[in-house]
């Protein structure tokens, strides 16, 4: 196989997860890591060992790089999903800049089909703020601004929110004094 038909890609920011039913028993001593196949950009997930667990092609983008227990994958002609280690669907991240929401603080946003939002545990998977709110920013310090009875405002190629009632949330979900500014 020629040296330039598989190389690293680094292009993920997360450390998140995905595989075949067995993988997770296949490869139990470690992450798997993305690679991308030069001649048609097709993206795999192999082990430490060098096999691959997660064939070329079966997703369209990855944004997982190093895939331990979660992943962020786009189905081809789908949305993304974050995944574990069998391939089951956790959730759907929030899209934010053309992809998936960058996690900050071991959380990322994610949606659900009405489009609320609530916060998924980047390391794990697992949702730890079901989706309940109309709009909700990134955390920050320990915080996160949230909205509720939110419109979209469209702004040139950018768009907002205005919402009549802002809070700030801890990472438990409680309500808590908004920072000073």
């Amino acid at each position: 196989m020629p040296k330039q038909s598989v190389v690293l890609l680094l292009f993920g920011c997360l450390s998140l997860s995905a595989c075949h039913p067995d993988a997770a028993e296949k490869h139990p001593d470690g992450p798997l890591r993305l690679v991308q196949r030069l001649p048609d950009g097709a993206y795999a997930y192999v082990s430490a060992a060098g096999d691959t667990v997660i064939p070329f092609g079966r997703y369209a983008l990855c944004a997982t790089e190093r895939f331990d227990k979660v992943a962020l994958v786009l189905p081809p002609g789908g949305k993304w999903v974050g995944i574990d280690r069998l391939e089951r669907v956790l959730f759907h991240p929030f899209i934010f800049d053309n992809g998936p929401d960058y996690p900050v603080e071991g959380v990322i946003r994610i949606v659900n089909a009405a489009g609320l939002i609530g916060y998924a545990d980047t390391a794990t998977g697992r949702v730890v703020l079901a989706p309940q709110y109309e709009a909700a920013f990134p955390f920050e310090g320990g915080r996160a601004r949230v909205g509720r009875r939110c419109r979209l405002v469209a702004e040139g190629e950018h768009s907002r929110w205005d919402c009549a009632a802002w809070q700030s949330i801890d990472h438990q979900g409680r309500l808590v004094p908004d920072a000073a500014r």
